[in-house]
This record gives structure tokens, C-alpha cells and sequence, in this order.
């Protein structure tokens, strides 16, 4: 019976039947999901979360749900999708399991597939207080913040990089709907004026709600999918 790898069930071999989209089944093909391929959904829960890598533009923060869509191949020959990656481990970017705005977020930090990439850390939980335009008092998360994308008298910077009292210009919210409509409805957007005032730890959350469908190829590859992605493939049980 043909269904998604979203509703496939976990722990059963399955068969890529064939995956929609143009450019994203040539994103998968690029990292050997093709039509045929064997690959088993497994029943991991993984807590995703922002990390802060080295790339061709220096440090940049990733969103935990970025994070989750980068396949690093690593210089050991391995790959692993970047959340698995330990502090120091190096390789080039091998692909991408998102659409292509992915692409187009990663492309405005700096980072394209191919570039070479070093794993620094996971960031803990954070809250970024702020000031918009002068007036509204806002907080947001580190997730979020990463996503501001702006200019400062320094150069362009994401809003977690930026110093307390720095000048930063929204130039670009680097989300998705959800998130977009999340920072619009604290009067974020491109053009206005964000103060940083104060960081602080954040509060530590489940990831319940987040967490991602991950599979394994025949030959060990593991890689993380968001719901609306994973709903792109279409699968068969294998035999």
C-alpha cells in the first residue's frame, strides 16, 4: 500500500515509490533518495535546538529546525545530519532534506551545499529582550533571534550576534510562515529597529511538539524530516 514516509509506520523496511516536487526530489536524489531506495522510519525522539557553526562567513547561529535539515559529510567519510555532529567535527555540506527557502536562508548566512563546515556547539535555551522602534518591549527566543537577519554599523548579522545597545536594521526574517507570523505579531519586521537590551538564560522546554520523523537508508544514513517534507515521499512497505 502506497502512503507518506509521514504515515509510514515506524520499524518496517519501506521503498521510495517516487517523491513530488521537482527541486526537492532533486535535493534528495543528491543525497542518494531516489525511486527504489530502501529506508526504515525509526521511533527516535531527537530534541532539536539552535547551534552555532563555522562556515565560510565565520560564526552563524542556526534554528533548531535548520539545524535538523543539514547532512554533514564529515572528513572520517561518515555522514550525519549536522544535530549529531560533536564540538569540533568538520566536513563539507552534503545536502539539505527541506525546500528550497532552506536553501535560500542558508544562502543569505553564507552557507551553500558543498562549503565546508565546522561544528561548534548546541546553544542552550535563551531569551533576547529587546526594544522596537524605540517603544515596544519584546522578548523572543534564541531560535527566533537567529532568524532576524539585519544591519548593523558593523555589516550584516543575525540578531543573536549583535552587542546590548548595538544598531540593528531588520533587513530579512530568514522563517517560515509560522515564525514570520510569530515575530509580525511583536512588530518585527523588515525595516524596523531592534535594540538589544539584555540575554538571559532561558527556561528549558520539551521539544514534544517538534520533534522530527527520522529515517535510516540501507547504508546508515540518518536523516531528520520535518512533517510537511516527509508527507513528499511516497513509500511501500519493502517485499
Amino acid at each position: 500500500m502506497l502512503t507518506t514516509l509521514a504515515a509510514a509506520p515506524v520499524g518496517v523496511p519501506l521503498i521510495i515509490d517516487r517523491i513530488a516536487g521537482h527541486d526537492f526530489a532533486a535535493r534528495m536524489s543528491r543525497l542518494g533518495l531516489n525511486e527504489g531506495v530502501s529506508l526504515t522510519r525509526l521511533d527516535d525522539s531527537v530534541a532539536i535546538g539552535p547551534a552555532k557553526i563555522n562556515g565560510p562567513a565565520g560564526e552563524i547561529t542556526l534554528s533548531g529546525w535548520l539545524a535538523a535539515k543539514i547532512v554533514v559529510h564529515l572528513d572520517d567519510n561518515s555522514r550525519l545530519p549536522l544535530l549529531e555532529c560533536v564540538p569540533g567535527d568538520s566536513g563539507h555540506v552534503e545536502g539539505i532534506t527541506g525546500q528550497p527557502n532552506i536553501e535560500e536562508t542558508l544562502a543569505t548566512l553564507g552557507v551553500r551545499e558543498n562549503d565546508r563546515i565546522t561544528f561548534l556547539r548546541r546553544l542552550p535555551p535563551m531569551i533576547y529582550k529587546a526594544v522596537v522602534d524605540g517603544k515596544e518591549r519584546i522578548q523572543i527566543n534564541e531560535g527566533l533571534a537567529a532568524k532576524i537577519f539585519g544591519d548593523t554599523p558593523n555589516g550584516t548579522a543575525q540578531f543573536c550576534s549583535v552587542g546590548v545597545g548595538e544598531r540593528f536594521t531588520v533587513q530579512q526574517i530568514l522563517a517560515g510562515a509560522h515564525a514570520r507570523e510569530s515575530l509580525e505579531s511583536l512588530g518585527i519586521r523588515p525595516g524596523v529597529r531592534l535594540e538589544l537590551t539584555q540575554v538571559a538564560a532561558g527556561q528549558v522546554v520539551t521539544f514534544s511538539q517538534k520533534t522530527p520523523i527520522v529515517c535510516t537508508t540501507r547504508d546508515g544514513l540518518r536523516l531528520y524530516f520535518q512533517d510537511k517534507d516527509a508527507t513528499r515521499i511516497l513509500v511501500k512497505a519493502a517485499g
